[in-house]
């Protein structure tokens, strides 16, 4: 008999903290985009574990307000807790006589494609596969959301040639997004459309949100940038240079600010990005289109609310950051000597 049942392998991303998990295998994802081909990861792949691990909710608000940015580190932590548990799933199987691969939770890039880890294409793409294994479904943000955590949680996945009767996916009339467009008001930089765009994966019809270039999503949430055009809001970044309105200029425009963005000091808990080439340190500063969304439209109109209300970020030489008015944010920045000037702005 198989020692790996399909209920261990549900089960085991539960007990080791995860809230949510699901099996995937090549026909429930057959049709859909490359990146959920599972050979691409384990060459004879039969199966996929994936799972959820949420995010403290009660730092959402506080962090959509600019009172606390502790959510930052609680993304950070959580990220590296599923890659953490996928790892240690991959290991059990491996030792059991199974071909068995974690996959990362953020920051796993393919290299094959035409500009290598710059165009940002996964391994695989665990949204999707979540998505066919009953897990959840894709809102229009792109993200996965969920009736337990909406959209704040991290995924993680082991891919593995154990062969594993797959879950069901959740019928399309239970997804809760409605496209308000929640998502779309709480981003500063125009990543995600409002047009509905569906693919056919697993023999359905699979609604996947519609977003731009992922470079557009990069530049304020990894916190080069983040004041709203508007100029009324900021994400938690600081920065304040220009948000392009074309996707093919951000690869530039990223490669222009990111040694000056690099240059600043940051305070509080960091991660590791190979496109940030030098230290390669980064902070969550936005994130927004993940947070506002809940299950609840009351509670997505007052958290956008929170957001479009909660100033602009600031930072003093230590990097530590702090909302202000947008006056009061626009005279500080003005009133910095030129050398830290340059660091936020070209207006220097």
């Amino acid at each position: 008999m198989d020692p790996l049942t399909e209920q261990l392998a549900l089960n085991m991303p539960l007990t080791l903290g995860a809230s949510l998990s699901g099996i995937a295998s090549p026909e429930s994802l057959r049709g859909g985009p490359d990146t959920v081909d599972l050979d691409y990861v384990v060459e004879g792949a039969r199966s996929v574990i994936v799972f959820g691990v949420p995010f403290d909710e009660s730092l959402i608000e506080p962090y959509l307000r600019k009172e606390d940015y502790g959510l930052n580190a609680n993304k950070i932590r959580t990220t590296t807790f599923a890659a953490g548990i996928a790892f240690e799933i991959s290991t059990v199987l491996t030792s059991l006589g199974y071909e068995a691969r974690p996959v990362a939770p953020n920051f796993a890039f393919r290299k094959d494609t035409p500009n290598g880890i710059f165009d940002r294409v996964p391994p695989a793409s665990l949204k999707l596969i979540a998505a066919s294994c009953g897990i959840g479904h894709i809102g229009q943000s792109g993200l996965l959301i969920t009736r337990e955590f909406g959209a704040a949680f991290s995924l993680g996945a082991v891919i593995t040639d154990a062969v594993l009767k797959p879950t069901e996916p959740l019928p399309e009339e239970d997804n809760y997004c409605d496209r308000c467009m929640a998502c779309r008001q709480a981003c500063v930089a125009g990543f995600i459309e409002p047009e509905p765009v569906r693919i056919d994966m697993g023999g359905r019809s699979v609604r996947v949100g519609n977003c731009r270039a992922a470079a557009r999503c990069a530049y304020p949430c990894g916190g080069i940038t983040g004041l709203h055009p508007g100029g009324r809001w900021s994400t938690w970044s600081p920065g304040r240079f220009p948000v392009p309105e074309e996707d093919e200029e951000y690869r530039t425009i990223s490669r222009k600010y990111v040694g000056r963005y690099l240059e600043r000091k940051r305070s509080g808990a960091i991660c590791y990005n190979p496109l940030l080439a030098g230290t390669y340190e980064m902070q969550y500063t936005c994130s927004n289109c993940q947070f506002v969304c809940h299950p609840d439209p009351a509670v997505r109109r007052s958290r956008l609310k929170m957001l479009r209300n909660s100033g602009v970020v600031v930072e003093d030489a230590d990097g530590n950051k702090t909302a202000m008015p947008p006056k009061e944010a626009a005279e500080f920045v003005a009133g910095l000597p030129e050398e830290r000037r340059r660091l936020y702005t070209d207006d220097a």
